[in-house]
């Protein structure tokens, strides 16, 4: 944070600035500091509207190159995967009023787990931010998002998805990207069994 203020971040917000926003996030929440991490993502919202992180790069002037679109789109997109988590665990409203023009990264590699992951959160993510601005959860609307929710879970691999025992310290963790899913448990753990819980009730 000393080296943020240093930089001044807030007046003159950059992509490694926001980078290290979001990394605080994750390190707040698993240090037991919600609220900390649920303010401090408000600031970082309004930094990156500031720069435009909402709107699809290819539009910008002058375009950026690939590889920066790609990590402007892979910062906004998760951040309105957090912005889903926080107001899933607090049981706020979602910070981020819509999603924006900027469509999902484009891979930049050809690991098929990789890519299935990423494609699988985008949608979830989706899926997640209607159900959470959604005013009136009828029975009919409910039983709706739960059939959605299933239809995308059963196009999940098992090696992809969420593994319990990824929580206990001796279990040695898997390998990228599946160990940034396990490493992320307290944060994480909420967004992934969003689906998996409805197999027994419709939480929803």
């Amino acid at each position: 944070m000393q080296a943020l203020r240093t930089s001044g971040f807030m007046s003159r917000p950059t992509i490694p600035s926001l980078q290290a926003l979001l990394i605080l996030g994750p390190y707040l929440t698993n240090s037991g500091r919600f609220l900390d991490a649920w303010s401090l993502f408000g600031l970082t919202i309004r930094l990156a509207q500031s720069i435009g992180l909402h709107r699809n790069p290819k539009y910008l002037d002058p375009i950026p190159e690939l590889r920066e679109c790609t990590i402007r789109s892979n910062i906004w997109w998760w951040m309105l995967h957090t912005d889903q988590l926080y107001s899933m665990t607090l049981g706020r409203p979602l910070g981020i009023s819509g999603i924006g023009d900027c469509s999902p990264a484009e891979p930049l590699t050809t690991d098929p787990t990789v890519q299935r992951l990423g494609v699988f959160v985008n949608q979830l993510t989706i899926l997640g931010r209607q159900i959470l601005s959604s005013s009136s959860l009828t029975d009919a609307r409910i039983d709706m998002f739960t059939d959605r929710l299933m239809a995308l879970w059963d196009t999940i691999p098992d090696t992809l998805q969420f593994n319990e025992s990824w929580t206990n310290p001796e279990v040695q963790l898997p390998e990228y990207p599946l160990c940034a899913t396990a490493a992320g448990k307290s944060s994480y753990r909420p967004c992934l069994h969003l689906v998996s819980l409805t197999k027994a009730s419709p939480l929803l």
